[in-house]
C-alpha cells in the first residue's frame, strides 16, 4: 500500500482543526442573549428591542436575539450577571454611561474595565428643565441662585444614575453653586415632582422632554456641546455662561475575556443594523444621534467618558438641624417649667 504524503497527512490535519480554529464559522451556535439591566418599557429597553428587530427582520444573523430584562439596583443587578456570564459572545449587555456612574457613586465595585466594549450606537442630548410657572427664565438666572444661595434649590435626580451626573456638571460648571439633590426615580417621576413643586429644577433626555412638554414644564438650557436640532432655539449650557456638557452614549459590552473575532462578530452585527431603514427611522423618533463607534476609536470613547467622572465629587450637604432632638428638648424644658410653676402655686 502506498504512503500517503506528509502533504496530505498536514492538509487533513488542518482541515480536522480548522472548525476550532477561531474562525468563529460556528458562532452563534444559539440564541444570544442581550441582557437589559432595566425593566420591560422603559428607554433602555426600547432601544435594544430596535436592534433586535432589525437583525431579526433583515435577517442578519442565523441565530435570533432574545431581549432579557434584569432590572433593579440602578442596572446593577443585570451588569453583575453579565460580568459573570460564560465569554462565549452568547451573553451580552446593552447599558448606558450608567455602567461609569454605578461604579462611581458606589453603587458597584465593578466598571468598563471588568468588561469587553462592543459598540457605541447613539447619543442622546439632555434637557435641565422647570416647572413652566417657574421665576427661572434661564440656566444662567438659576445658577445665580445656586451661587448666591447654596443648597437652596432642590434638583431632582435618580440618585447613581447618568441623570443625577448630567445635575452634577451642571453644578460644577458654576463655580460656588450648590444643589440640595434629591431622589426622584425615572423621567415620569421627575416630571411629577417638577410640576408639583417639590423640586425647583430636573433634567431628562431630549426624548423624554418632547414627550413631556406639554404636560407643563419648560427647557432652561441642553448640555450638548452645540444646539440640538430637535429643539434649535433652545440655548446650550455653554452659550449660557455654564460650562457643563453632558450625554448619554448607549454601549454594548460582552464579559470580559469574550475572544476578539466574536466581538468583532457582534459589532458588525449591530452595525448592519445600524445601516438598516428602520434603524435609522426609530432613532431620529427618539431624537438619537446615530453615533456608530467600534475598535480603537470605541475604546478612546470609553475611556474618555471614564475619565469626565473623575472631575466630579460626590459631597453631603449640609446637615439639617436635629429637629427631634430640639423638639424633645424644648417639651423637657417646658415639662420642668410647667412642674415648678405648679409646685409654687401650691406652695402659695
Amino acid at each position: 500500500m502506498a504512503k500517503a504524503s506528509p502533504i496530505i497527512i498536514l492538509l487533513c490535519l488542518f482541515l480536522a482543526v480548522l472548525p476550532h480554529s477561531g474562525r468563529g464559522d460556528d458562532f452563534p451556535t444559539r440564541p444570544i442573549n442581550v441582557i437589559v439591566p432595566f425593566n420591560a418599557g422603559g428607554g433602555s429597553d426600547i432601544f435594544t428591542r430596535i436592534f433586535q428587530k432589525a437583525i431579526r427582520d433583515n435577517e442578519l444573523c442565523p441565530q435570533p436575539l432574545v431581549v432579557e430584562n434584569q432590572g433593579g439596583a440602578g442596572g446593577t443587578i443585570g451588569s453583575r450577571m453579565t460580568k459573570e456570564a460564560e465569554p462565549d459572545g452568547h451573553t451580552i449587555m446593552c447599558l448606558h454611561d450608567g455602567i461609569y456612574t454605578a461604579q462611581h457613586y458606589g453603587n458597584a465595585d465593578w466598571g468598563p474595565e471588568n468588561f469587553e466594549p462592543i459598540a457605541a450606537t447613539g447619543r442622546s442630548g439632555v434637557v435641565i428643565a422647570v416647572a413652566e410657572g417657574s421665576e427661572y427664565e434661564s440656566l444662567a438666572d438659576l445658577m445665580e441662585i445656586a451661587k448666591n444661595r447654596p443648597y437652596e434649590l432642590v434638583f431632582g435626580t435618580n440618585l447613581g444614575a447618568p441623570n443625577h451626573y448630567s445635575a452634577l456638571f451642571v453644578q460644577n460648571g458654576k463655580p460656588g453653586a450648590k444643589f440640595r439633590f434629591t431622589q426622584t426615580g425615572g423621567g415620569s417621576n421627575r416630571l411629577n415632582q417638577v410640576k408639583g413643586g417639590h423640586v425647583d429644577v430636573t433634567g431628562f433626555s431630549i426624548a423624554e422632554y418632547v414627550q413631556y412638554k406639554e404636560a407643563g414644564i419648560r427647557a432652561l438650557a441642553v448640555l450638548s456641546e452645540e444646539r440640538e436640532a430637535a429643539l434649535s432655539n433652545l440655548p446650550t449650557a455653554l452659550e449660557q455662561g455654564v460650562e457643563a456638557t453632558h450625554s448619554l452614549m448607549q454601549f454594548w459590552w460582552a464579559p470580559k475575556g469574550t475572544s476578539q473575532e466574536r466581538v468583532d462578530y457582534l459589532a458588525n452585527l449591530l452595525g448592519q443594523a445600524m445601516e438598516t431603514d428602520y434603524v435609522r427611522e426609530r432613532l431620529a423618533q427618539l431624537h438619537i444621534e446615530p453615533i456608530f463607534l467600534t475598535g480603537d476609536e470605541l475604546k478612546a470613547k470609553v475611556d474618555e467618558r471614564g475619565a469626565l467622572l473623575n472631575e466630579i465629587t460626590i459631597e453631603s450637604p449640609p446637615a439639617l438641624p436635629p429637629l427631634h432632638w430640639i423638639i424633645l428638648g424644648l417639651t423637657i424644658i417646658f415639662s420642668i417649667w410647667a412642674w415648678r410653676e405648679d409646685k409654687n402655686k401650691k406652695a402659695a
